[in-house]
């Protein structure tokens, strides 16, 4: 019993400083220009073609119904390129173009298990307490903005040093009411927006570790607008705390959620058509996935996915590598890891858990070749915590826009292979 104490306190201490950041955040617009390790701008919507929705500024919208029974009308898809896409394409700086509206809007599925609040206020319309309520879900769709200099791989959000109290979609990543629907008409609103979409492809974010709703939709919202991705985004949100200190009560979310994300996946594949589906999980939501596909796998399932990627994954490098990975790689056509050697967050996780964490590089990193493309970001900045560059970072960024959006395979890719045979990223910027 001493010896968990001393953990939590060493893992309190050391969790502080992710106090700004969170384990499933991207780094914010909210912090002095010189201690900022976002890369430099590179995807302001005046860059992008036409087909983003971006309205004049919204008044503040009325409180909505809780729920509704009836699905909204399909969103605008987004574009397939984007300035990254062009460039790559046209090996130069893309064209320049009419100046685009203020901001986009980048609509928004989700599937949760929080308990809904009595908030008016849409980043609170879901807590951080498990939901108790039937089979534990809730459905629906909101919309992320993203403003019109928005920088890649940053959630812009308000500064105090700035004088910005509130949000402003014109500066801001904001989220808008969510429309909270039933299970039969939230896969028919999938269907169609499916079939609106440039892409017949759905991206799906778990987030991690320390994040709140708002938090992990507005992150869904900055991954997909910053890839450039055209087909239909999706969040799949698990009670996760939000504070540094709840590591222990995440931990068990986790696997209370299992059984859920199970559920959905399942779902999608048998309710929608899409000719893709890629999911993208960082850190414990790694472990939600993992577990979930090995779950699913167990008992007869036959889910088939196109990309599945492991972000800085806080599991048991051994129990993966033994009982998990042989089960899941059956559900993913191509199976991708990122790790890093400067992952604190991971580092100390270590020391909470007595085991060595499958995200974190070096010796240890785990390379299985014939079951599991394996990263290394150690090469790049991943500034002072180091464990949310899956998205911060331009090179992960666009390695990920490669793999997802391109397909491209490793040897395609800017990376190098390693001694261990992993792929390294280049340790430069990106610009």
């Amino acid at each position: 019993m001493k010896g968990i104490r001393s953990s939590l306190v060493a893992l309190s201490a050391g969790m502080a400083l992710l106090f700004f950041s969170g384990c499933g955040q991207a780094p914010t617009s909210a912090r002095p220009q010189a201690e900022s390790a976002a890369p430099p701008a590179e995807s302001a919507p005046d860059d992008r073609p036409d087909g983003v929705r971006a309205p004049a500024p919204r008044a503040e919208p009325p409180p909505p119904e809780p729920t509704v029974s009836a699905p909204a009308a399909a969103p605008a898809p987004l574009p397939a390129e984007t300035k990254m896409a062009r460039e790559v394409a046209s090996g130069g700086a893309a064209p320049e173009e009419a100046p685009a509206k203020e901001f986009s809007e980048v609509p928004v599925y989700f599937a949760t298990d929080r308990q809904r609040t009595q908030s008016a206020e849409p980043d609170g319309r879901f807590g951080t307490e498990r939901n108790p309520e039937g089979e534990h879900l809730e459905y629906g769709r909101t919309v992320i903005t993203i403003p019109r200099n928005h920088q890649t791989g940053v959630v812009e959000r308000p500064a105090w040093w700035r004088f910005e109290f509130r949000e402003d979609p014109k500066r801001h990543v904001t989220m808008v009411e969510p429309v909270l629907m039933d299970q039969a008409a939230f896969y028919n609103e999938i269907r169609k927006s499916t079939d609106a979409a440039q892409q017949k492809e759905l991206l799906m974010f778990i987030h991690g570790f320390n994040v709140k709703y708002a938090d992990a939709m507005r992150r869904t919202g900055q991954i997909v607008y910053d890839l450039g991705f055209g087909g239909v985004a999706f969040c799949y949100s698990w009670p996760s705390q939000g504070e540094f200190t709840k590591y222990p009560v995440d931990k068990e979310n986790a696997e209370w959620t299992v059984p859920h994300l199970t559920k959905v996946l399942t779902d999608l594949q048998k309710e929608t058509h899409f000719e893709k589906v890629h999911i993208i999980a960082h850190s414990m939501g790694t472990r939600v996935l993992s577990y979930a596909l090995r779950n699913a796998r167990d008992a007869g399932l036959n889910l088939d996915f196109n990309n599945v990627i492991l972000a800085a994954p806080d599991i048991d490098a051994d129990i993966f590598k033994e009982q998990i990975l042989p089960k899941i790689k059956p559900c993913a056509r191509r199976l991708t890891m990122y790790a890093s050697s400067g992952d604190q967050a991971l580092n100390l996780s270590m020391q909470f858990n007595g085991s060595r964490r499958l995200g974190l590089s070096g010796d240890g990193l785990v390379v299985m070749p014939e079951l599991m493309d394996t990263v290394d970001a150690s090469g790049i900045d991943t500034s002072l915590i180091g464990h949310s560059y899956y998205g911060s970072q331009g090179p992960v960024v666009m390695d990920l826009f490669q793999l997802v959006v391109k397909g491209l395979l490793p040897p395609q890719r800017n990376l190098t292979q390693g001694k261990l045979g992993e792929w390294d990223l280049p340790g430069v910027v990106f610009h």
